[in-house]
């Protein structure tokens, strides 16, 4: 009974593996030191063909050699999977002139 549970956990198990449209979700990150842009960008290219994406993790890290910054994207590429639309949220905060933020 014990042998034929694991031949069928064997097989189906074997099954999922060749099956060209498994569809799968994972991560792809990218360490740059030019700036979070181009680390997300990078990670963005390692992501499979038909992948979406569905969520940016962005750390900057100071060292002695400058600031690294490392970017990891989430992705799925199910035939159900949606984009999020949601942009890149940087780290820092950007400043906004006097003139355009109403103080004059």
């Amino acid at each position: 009974m014990a042998h034929r549970l694991l031949i069928t956990a064997g097989l189906l198990l074997g099954s999922l593996t060749v099956t060209p449209a498994f569809a799968q979700t994972g991560w792809s990150d990218y360490t740059s030191n030019i700036s979070e842009v181009d680390a997300c960008n990078q990670a963005q290219y390692l992501m499979p063909e038909k992948a979406v994406v569905q969520q940016f993790v962005l750390r900057r890290k100071r060292t002695s050699d400058g600031t690294a910054f490392r970017c990891k994207v989430r992705w799925d590429d199910s035939a159900k999977a949606q984009p999020t639309y949601e942009p890149i949220l940087l780290p820092s905060k950007i400043r906004q002139p006097i003139l355009a933020g109403g103080w004059l």
